[in-house]
């Protein structure tokens, strides 16, 4: 399978983003664009929200429109003759689902699509890092990683009962939490100015009656009116920076993102203050249930430590035994990946989704910065890797990366792939136009 066509729609608005059959560069995206895109286009495979459609070419060439409007039945289509093929990738609750078809579920091909650089030294360190969470009090271990897990359903509810649906989840975080950032940040500014208001009032009255008697009786008062000022000014500062960062974070929600969430649909969720808090409480509870997680595991996916749940426990048990258990706490690192790992983590996910279908049917990479903190000779290489192995399965490549960025316009020259590089510019396009 590769993609050919992604349209996010909101409202009027929507944004296309074209693939490459080979490999796709989506350069200057940070980690909620990233984290966004990996939604959406899973998501628009696996039943996500409305006004998210896809263009897909199977590997036997059979070109297919999977269309989502915001409102109405969904529908597969196929290009050439515009035959409606829904019936095909229905499930048992009437849904499109063509990852079910695959036998997937959305989680499974995130786990299985996405390549990250946790990803890669997790894998290719799995031993070292089993026996790291060996180490660890497997009864906090365990219930950090259901709490995540816990708090991760009930906020992915939240977000569906104020009409989002779960590929919006890493934006709506986002906001959520500079939103809360900023209430704060006003609500101390407000009470320091108050006080200051007060304080500096009250000694520049005092400084007068204090400069008649003599002059250098009036400099203390003086004094502390300026700094009431110095502090009051400061915390000003301060909610500014807080403001301009929740800008930011609706900003990257709506116009400046090509990923097609836009500034009204996320102000119309945050208008209903009850829904808010639910959403605002939900996100909190589970910050600080992952922020448990990673005092106990590091930077390890909670998705992988429970994959390998049975080898860690057995071990736990055989160290115990052996009185060589630890005590905890031990965050185990994911850095110093070797390039042989990069290398062979990278070719051994390509062979996986080369035949990730019942059928031998295969499914795209989707390579989410995975070279972050390695060196510029052997990310060179890796490149290089990536350009020469992409097509068979189809790599998308998201970075923030200019070095990736200035590598991949080189190799687009030359017709090798594509590189997307968003602006905020929109097109206004309809889902059927897909089969056009």
């Amino acid at each position: 399978m590769r993609y050919h066509r992604l349209i996010l729609e909101a409202g009027p608005n929507a944004v296309t983003v074209r693939f490459h059959p080979r490999l796709t560069v989506v350069a200057g995206v940070g980690r909620l664009e990233r984290d966004s895109l990996v939604g959406e286009l899973l998501g628009s495979l696996g039943g996500g929200r409305g006004g998210a459609h896809l263009e897909l070419t199977e590997d036997s060439g059979r070109r297919l429109a999977v269309m989502r409007p915001e409102s109405g039945r969904d529908r597969v289509v196929e290009i050439e003759t515009g035959q409606d093929v829904s019936g095909e990738f229905e499930n048992a609750h009437g849904t499109i689902d063509i990852l079910e078809h695959l036998g997937l579920n959305v989680e499974a091909a995130r786990r299985l699509c996405r390549l990250s650089a946790t990803d890669v030294a997790a894998s290719s360190r799995s031993d070292a890092l089993v026996r790291a969470l060996a180490v660890v009090d497997q009864d906090q271990l365990w219930q950090a990683a259901d709490q995540v897990r816990a708090t991760d359903v009930a906020l992915k509810t939240e977000v569906e009962a104020v009409g989002a649906a779960p590929e919006d989840l890493p934006v709506i975080e986002e906001i959520e939490r500079r939103h809360e950032e900023f209430e704060n940040a006003l609500e101390r500014h407000e009470d320091v100015r108050h006080h200051a208001l007060f304080i500096g009032g009250a000694c520049a009255l005092a400084a007068i009656p204090a400069a008649l008697l003599n002059r250098l009786y009036a400099l203390p008062f003086l004094v502390v009116a300026l700094l009431t000022t110095v502090v009051s000014i400061r915390f000003r500062r301060r909610m500014e920076l807080a403001r301009k960062a929740e800008s930011e974070a609706l900003a990257a929600a709506g116009a400046r993102s090509y990923i097609g969430f836009h500034l009204q649909r996320v102000n119309g969720l945050l208008q209903g203050q009850h829904n808010r808090q639910h959403l605002a409480t939900a996100a909190d509870a589970h910050r600080q249930a992952v922020a448990r997680w990673q005092s106990l595991a590091g930077e390890v996916a909670v998705d992988w430590a429970l994959t390998m749940r049975e080898r860690i426990a057995t071990l736990a048990v055989r160290l115990a035994d052996e009185g060589r258990a630890g005590s905890g706490l031990t965050g185990p690192s994911l850095r110093a990946v070797e390039p042989a790992d990069l290398a062979h983590a990278l070719v051994a996910r390509l062979a996986e989704l080369r035949n990730a279908g019942p059928g031998g049917q295969s499914l795209p990479l989707i390579l989410d910065e995975p070279l972050n903190g390695v060196d510029p000779s052997i990310k060179q290489w890796m490149l290089e890797l990536v350009g020469r192995s992409a097509g068979s399965p189809q790599v998308v490549y998201l970075t923030e990366d200019e070095d990736v960025a200035s590598w991949a316009r080189m190799e687009a020259v030359a017709g090798h792939l594509a590189v997307i590089e968003p602006s905020p510019e929109h097109e206004a396009v309809v889902g059927e136009r897909l089969v056009g």
